[in-house]
């Protein structure tokens, strides 16, 4: 298996693009585990094991942008915020409480992304 070139010197956006890609995968990945009932329904089994890697994969490149506790802070918000909006939306839950949590979880992610230190 080949190696992936390391992410280049773009100002670590790219880094950012994965994990925000990893953050989504793992929405997707929380949907298939409620919709496989137990891993008794084949499709959302088979989703479950495709979003679980896509999201290691693309978290595993974001680190090498983005500091392990930065990224693991601000994939953690974005799947929490992502999984309450698509519980909210697709499974029809919705309340201002809910969308009040969102709101502090984006600010404190966005907090931990402006106050990065610059890389050595």
């Amino acid at each position: 298996m080949s190696q992936l070139a390391p992410l280049g010197d773009d100002g670590g956006r790219r880094a950012w693009l994965f994990l925000v890609a990893s953050a989504g995968f793992q929405v997707g990945w929380l949907l298939s585990l409620k919709e496989s009932h137990g891993f008794t329904r084949l499709f959302p089994m088979i989703g479950y094991v495709l979003f679980g890697l896509g999201s290691a994969m693309c978290l595993s490149r974001s680190l090498q942008g983005i500091p392990l506790s930065t990224a693991y802070a601000v994939w953690t918000g974005i799947s929490v915020a992502g999984s309450v909006l698509a519980d909210s939306s697709v499974l029809n839950r919705n309340g201002a409480p809910r969308l009040l949590c969102i709101l502090v979880i984006l600010a404190g992610t966005t907090g931990l992304k402006l106050t990065e230190a610059a890389p050595r």
